[in-house]
């Protein structure tokens, strides 16, 4: 799917704000009370991956690198991602009302694979919101946030930094091309509301896939069913600076798979949204 971008503006810009809102509060948040009641059924691929036999890795790149690392020269699609360091100083307020029903759902099932120890690595961190709170839940171990929007990554690092919270470290990066010492260092990836922004998909899963240690799981949240794709694709064309495509998830599964993943799960956790649980 090709991005129409360019012309991204205020006008379009409070449009898909307001609809995400909505959605939201017509959607989510039921859904979210059914779920509570055993009323929601959600559509699933295949089956949970078995939970982690080892603790975790622990702390590394936190104690090497105390400040953010930022790339020395500017990425090859920085054009997708401009928009994003123009407000990355507002965006967790605007999107907060969508996006903490999705990481909430999100949680309740990655929790069980995260342990104290773990080290996570999350691959868009945007202004940090989720992957400072997942640093909470690994005391003993650490998150690294990545983005390929350079001021995503301060943000994300003052967050930190206000909230008191030691253990993480922040990279500029291009998920499709992350930094080589990533390799085989993390026991998970996580990527919540981010995969629609991604130019090489493929690629991208197949850098989770090199980063992960034997056994290590990838998390990914995104819209996602193909009649969410239908409802919702001219909006994110025209409303969402950097949008490229949603992937349902068998779409998912393919990559995934080719990309050399042993195990594979995929649920519609709220009406639109999937969740993927990959086991290298």
């Amino acid at each position: 799917m090709h991005n129409h971008n360019e012309q991204y503006d205020e006008v379009s810009g409070a449009a898909l704000v307001s609809n995400m809102w909505q959605y939201a509060a017509n959607v989510f948040y039921p859904s979210v009370a059914l779920k509570e009641l055993g009323l929601y059924r959600p559509n699933r691929i295949g089956v949970r991956p078995p939970l982690p036999q080892s603790p975790g890795l622990g702390p590394h790149f936190s104690r090497k690198y105390p400040f953010p690392v930022l790339l020395e020269e500017r990425p090859e699609h920085y054009t997708l991602v401009e928009e994003f360091d123009r407000i990355s100083r507002e965006y967790e307020r605007f999107t907060r009302p969508f996006s903490e029903p999705i990481f909430s759902e999100t949680l309740k099932i990655i929790q069980h694979y995260i342990t104290p120890q773990s080290r996570v690595l999350d691959t868009s961190c945007g202004a940090g919101t989720e992957a400072t709170k997942l640093a909470l839940l690994v005391p003993e171990g650490e998150v690294v946030g990545a983005d390929l929007a350079a001021e995503m990554v301060q943000t994300t690092f003052e967050q930190a930094r206000r909230s008191g919270i030691a253990n993480m470290a922040f990279f500029q990066a291009d998920v499709a091309r992350m930094p080589e010492e990533f390799s085989g260092m993390f026991d998970c990836t996580f990527c919540s509301l981010a995969f629609h922004h991604y130019p090489e998909p493929e690629l991208s899963v197949r850098e989770m896939y090199r980063v992960l240690r034997p056994g290590g799981y990838a998390f990914i949240a995104d819209p996602g069913p193909d009649w969410f794709k239908q409802l919702s694709e001219w909006l994110a064309d025209w409303a969402d600076p950097g949008w490229i495509g949603f992937h349902n998830g068998d779409e998912f599964r393919a990559r995934f798979e080719a990309a050399g993943f042993s195990q594979y799960y995929w649920e519609e956790i709220l009406p639109g949204i999937g969740l993927v649980v990959a086991r290298k």
